[in-house]
């Protein structure tokens, strides 16, 4: 695969970005508290509304019809419930494309079981591209921003106050954010393509395909 540029490629995050939703499964819950649920509006224009509760690692659809519980699978829950921060971002810091795509950053403790070892005090911050489908909340993609674990950094510290990080961005584009490219900062924008999350360093263009 074509590496994407700046400090973190594609074929890294999504083979990294998978084994860190499979390895969540198998870590203890953190010292710090899930986040409190939270409830994003679907961008398809039906009034539905995405409630994602991190803690119990559930999704419900609320639409005029009534509430709808969700299927999560196994790996998707326990990622959710393992992260610190779970954010809705994206356009007024809300949600995705003109269908049900939702876009999440989440943040994760790199090694809970071990504080005061290798990047105990680390964290893992990436976005998670989520869609609801026939009756259940699925992944489409997860890219790490920042990782200890894998040596991933960018120009603003993600996991400090990720709120001020990611800021929105003129349609098409969903968030921006600093980072490093080449020894210079950049402003690097997130937009969705083929269901896909795709990086480029200005917002001018219509997003490409990622490779």
């Amino acid at each position: 695969m074509t590496p994407l540029p700046g400090t973190f490629t594609r074929d890294v995050s999504r083979r990294v970005g998978v084994t860190l939703l499979l390895v969540a499964a198998t870590l203890t819950l953190p010292l710090r508290a899930a986040p409190a649920p939270i409830s994003v509006p679907l961008a398809d224009g039906s009034g539905a509304r995405l409630r994602i509760d991190s803690r119990q690692g559930s999704a419900r659809l609320l639409s005029a019809s009534g509430e709808t519980e969700l299927r999560v699978n196994t790996t998707l829950r326990d990622a959710l419930s393992r992260s610190d921060t779970v954010l809705a971002i994206g356009r007024h810091r809300l949600t995705a494309e003109p269908d049900s795509s939702v876009l999440l950053f989440v943040s994760a403790p790199s090694n809970p079981t071990a504080p005061m070892g290798y990047c105990g005090a680390g964290q893992e911050d990436g976005l998670l591209l989520l869609a609801v489908r026939n009756g259940a909340l699925v992944m489409h993609d997860f890219v790490l921003l920042q990782s200890c674990l894998h040596s991933i950094e960018q120009a603003v510290d993600l996991g400090a106050e990720p709120a001020a990080a990611l800021h929105p961005v003129p349609s098409p584009w969903l968030v921006s954010f600093a980072a490093m490219h080449d020894d210079r900062r950049v402003q690097r924008c997130v937009g969705i393509r083929d269901e896909r999350l795709t990086f480029q360093d200005d917002c001018i263009a219509a997003p490409d395909a990622s490779p």
